[in-house]
């Protein structure tokens, strides 16, 4: 296994051509990776005509040796065949060690097929990494609801790893810092594309960040007895400046969009404090908010699951203790400091 040499991480890029959150976060376990290893550290860029300057920079900025730019005006928006073939073909040709991708809807789609393609060894949804005695990489991740924690490697190279967002903090960078550019140009003229894109419908963000961004998330669950007292999530996150998010029970009961949703079947978040209102605490819920680092509940039912997993909790009526919090924050003009 020689032959195969080097980290990679496959950039996500943002609305504004910087990398994502996700890919700035997946630096810090690249970097010591590679320095294990002592092999070179590559930021990859899948990407159309559009510029790449600004990630290119900060791949640099945060530890990059080299940063591989793979351009094609068939990449200029995501497409499965399209970037399968162009990822699966720099990998093919170049042989890095390890490849890691953030765990998101699109690896999902690509990650399986690119492993195929290079009979590479996949593992999803880490939250932690190390190398074992073997130079392979130990890969936690959490199963059967995310009660249990497993230790799995890839024999296969390369190692294709996906991690889970905020798993890890992000790197500080390196103003001085610059890694060397080398542009690819995969030929995908004769990708068959089975799959087309009609549009693209950004969903509204309730509060002041987007839900998987947001220091402060205020979550609501059915203890809050209707739609019409949802009002009270929505207030209480913007006098904290938080997001606003809801338990599944909610969002199948048409309360709330699926966007907001937090959750095994929804999205998955690490605030620095969690709100929850009315909400049980089921373990499909506590999967998608468990890292929080301080957790605050308000529920009624001194029983429910959600105070075992709490740092802060109050047994009562949402309905009756929200109104007097958000007044009191207003009144006192109260900031919380995160």
């Amino acid at each position: 296994m020689s032959e195969f040499q080097g980290v990679w991480v496959v950039a996500e890029l943002a609305a504004d051509g910087t990398l994502s959150e996700t890919t700035q976060e997946l630096m810090t376990p690249a970097r010591r990776l590679a320095d294990k290893l002592g092999q070179p550290l590559s930021g990859v860029i899948i990407a159309g005509d559009q510029d790449t300057m600004a990630a290119q920079t900060q791949f640099g900025q945060f530890g990059a040796n080299q940063v591989l730019a793979v351009k094609s005006p068939e990449l200029s928006e995501y497409q499965v065949e399209a970037y399968t073939a162009a990822l699966s073909g720099a990998i093919n040709e170049r042989k890095p060690n390890i490849v890691l991708m953030s765990a998101s809807g699109d690896t999902a789609d690509y990650a399986p097929r690119v492993a195929i393609r290079t009979q590479g060894g996949l593992i999803t949804n880490a939250i932690d990494l190390d190398l074992n005695d073997q130079g392979a990489v130990d890969v936690t991740r959490s199963c059967y609801a995310e009660s249990l924690l497993s230790s799995v490697s890839a024999t296969a190279r390369p190692q294709l790893i996906s991690v889970k967002k905020k798993a890890f903090p992000k790197p500080v960078a390196n103003g001085n810092a610059a890694a060397t550019v080398e542009a690819l140009s995969p030929d995908l003229a004769s990708v068959k594309r089975r799959v087309k894109r009609v549009s693209v419908e950004q969903a509204e963000s309730k509060g002041a960040k987007k839900l998987e961004d947001a220091d402060i998330i205020v979550s609501g669950g059915r203890g809050l007895k209707g739609p019409e007292n949802f009002h009270l999530v929505e207030e209480l996150a913007a006098a904290l400046g938080g997001a606003v998010g809801a338990s599944r029970a909610v969002v199948d009961a048409g309360w709330r969009p699926h966007s907001e949703q937090v959750g095994q079947t929804g999205k998955t978040v690490s605030p620095k404090v969690y709100i929850a209102l009315g909400i049980s605490g089921a373990i499909q819920h506590l999967v998608g908010m468990s890292t929080s680092q301080i957790i605050i509940a308000i529920n009624r039912d001194e029983s429910a699951p959600i105070f075992k997993s709490s740092d802060f909790g109050i047994v009562g009526d949402v309905t009756e203790i929200v109104p007097e919090l958000i007044r009191t924050i207003k009144e006192q003009n109260l900031v919380l400091h995160v």
